[in-house]
C-alpha cells in the first residue's frame, strides 16, 4: 500500500463538521426535501445599502486593483478607531494605528495567521469548552497541542479563574483564547468576570510569555442585559500580548464577503502580515471598500437587526422549552441556542447520532456539538425568520415528545 501522500501535519486534523453538513443539507434541499436548516452561523439580514453603493462606485471608479497587503489603509484606520472605543483604558495613552491592523479573509484567517506567527511545535493552547469548532484544528495545523478546559451549565459555560491558573501552571502555555459572545454557547463574559482571569494571567508565574486571542466577531449581537466586553477594555494591563480579532461577517450580515481582521501589538502583528503577504496577500478590494462605508454607519442602524434576533430567541426559548426533555440556557450573545439532548439520546450515542436522525426522520437541520466538545448538546441558529423557526422548532419538539 502506498503511503499517504499528504503532510504529517494533517494527522489529526478534520474538516469543518459545520461547512459538511450545511452542503448535505443543501443537497437534500436541491433534491426537493423539506429540510428546515438551523446550521449556518449566517445572519439572514441583507448587507446595508451603504456597502453596495461602495462596491458600485468603486466599481466605476475602477477601484479594483491589489491592495496592500495588510489592507486598504483607510479601512485598517477605521477599525483601529472602532478597537480604541471598545478598549478605552488600554488605547488611552497609545491608542491602536492602521499599522497594528491586518485584515483577513473573515476573522478565521486572523485566528489562523495568529496561530502560525506565534506557535512552535508541543506548545500549549487553551481553549475554553465549548468551543468554536476550528480553534483546536487550527493549534494542530500550527504544530501546537490544543488544551480544553471544559465550562459545565453550571458556570453558564465560562471557566473559572481557578479552573484557568491550573491550566496555565504546566508552564507550556503559548497561547489562550476567549470568544465573548461564544460560538456555540451564546455565552458572554462581563467585565467583572474578564478582570478576575486577567488577575489570573498577571499574576500566574508560568504565564508571562502566554498570549491572549480574544475572538469578538459576535461583538454588535448583544441579546440581554450585559452589555459587550472587550477583552482589553476590561484588562488593559495585557495590552502587550493581546491580538483582538473581529470582523464584518455576523454584525453587519457580510457573510460571503469574506472581510475580517486583527488588531495587535507589532511584536506579533509583523509576522502575521508577513504570513498573510505569503499565503493570500491583501482581500478583496471591493469587499474592503463597502467594509469602510459600512463602518461609518451609526449603530442605530443595526438596531432592528438586534431586536429581531432577541424576538428570535424568545421564540425558540418559549418553544423548546415546552419539551421537558430538552435543556436550554438563554444566550446571551450571538444568535444560536445551546441545545442540551442529553435525555433525547439512545444508549451509545452522542449529538452526532442525534443530530443525523433528526435529518433524516424529522427533516431538521441542527450542528451536532460532540466536534465543538459537548457531545450531549447541538446547536441552532436562530439566524432566520420566525416562520421557519416556528416550523423547526415544533418538529423537534414533535420528534423527542
Amino acid at each position: 500500500m502506498n503511503p499517504s501522500p499528504l503532510a504529517k501535519r494533517l494527522d489529526g486534523v478534520s474538516e469543518s463538521a459545520t461547512l459538511k453538513l450545511n452542503a448535505l443539507v443543501q443537497q437534500m434541499k436541491a433534491q426537493g426535501v423539506d429540510v428546515v436548516n438551523f446550521t449556518a452561523g449566517e445572519p439572514d439580514f441583507n448587507v446595508p445599502e451603504a456597502g453596495k453603493q461602495a462596491v458600485i462606485d468603486a466599481v466605476h471608479a475602477n477601484r479594483s486593483k491589489y491592495t496592500p497587503a495588510p489592507g486598504l489603509p483607510e479601512l485598517r484606520e477605521l477599525i483601529a478607531a472602532k478597537t480604541n472605543a471598545q478598549q478605552p483604558e488600554a488605547t488611552k495613552s497609545a491608542p491602536w494605528k492602521a499599522a497594528d491592523v491586518i485584515v483577513t479573509n473573515g476573522g478565521k484567517q486572523a485566528i489562523y495567521n495568529a496561530m502560525q506567527a506565534l506557535l512552535n511545535p508541543n506548545d500549549e493552547v487553551v481553549i475554553p469548552g465549548p468551543y468554536w469548532l476550528s480553534y483546536p484544528e487550527m493549534a494542530k495545523l500550527a504544530g501546537a497541542k490544543p488544551v480544553i478546559v471544559t465550562a459545565s451549565a453550571a458556570q453558564d459555560f465560562k471557566i473559572s479563574p481557578e479552573q484557568l491558573d491550573r491550566a496555565l501552571s504546566t508552564g507550556r502555555v503559548k497561547l489562550l483564547l476567549f470568544n465573548s459572545p461564544s460560538n456555540p454557547t451564546g455565552a458572554m463574559y462581563s467585565r467583572a468576570e474578564f478582570e478576575k482571569l486577567g488577575r489570573v494571567l498577571n499574576e500566574n508565574k508560568y504565564a508571562a510569555d502566554t498570549w491572549i486571542l480574544s475572538d469578538e466577531i459576535y461583538d454588535r449581537i448583544i441579546l440581554g442585559e450585559t452589555p459587550f466586553t472587550s477583552f482589553l477594555g476590561a484588562c488593559p494591563a495585557l495590552r502587550s500580548r493581546t491580538i483582538t480579532v473581529n470582523g464584518m461577517s455576523k454584525a453587519a450580515a457580510m457573510t460571503g464577503w469574506r472581510v475580517g481582521w486583527s488588531v495587535g501589538p507589532q511584536s506579533v502583528t509583523q509576522g502575521m502580515s508577513t504570513i498573510q503577504g505569503q499565503s493570500t496577500s491583501g482581500i478583496n478590494a471591493l469587499a474592503q471598500w463597502a467594509s469602510i462605508a459600512v463602518l461609518k454607519l451609526p449603530e442605530a442602524e443595526f438596531a432592528s437587526q438586534v431586536s429581531s434576533f432577541r424576538r428570535r430567541r424568545d421564540l425558540v426559548l418559549e418553544l423548546l422549552t415546552r419539551s421537558g426533555r430538552i435543556e436550554m440556557m438563554p444566550p446571551e450573545g450571538a444568535f444560536y441556542a445551546f441545545v442540551g439532548v442529553g435525555k433525547c439520546l439512545r444508549p451509545g450515542e452522542d449529538s452526532v447520532g442525534f443530530a443525523e436522525r433528526l435529518l433524516t426522520e424529522a427533516k431538521v437541520a441542527v450542528v451536532p456539538c460532540s466536534p465543538f466538545g459537548a457531545p450531549e448538546y447541538v446547536r441552532l441558529s436562530f439566524a432566520t425568520d420566525e416562520k421557519t423557526l416556528r416550523e423547526g422548532c415544533e418538529r423537534i419538539l414533535k420528534y423527542v415528545t
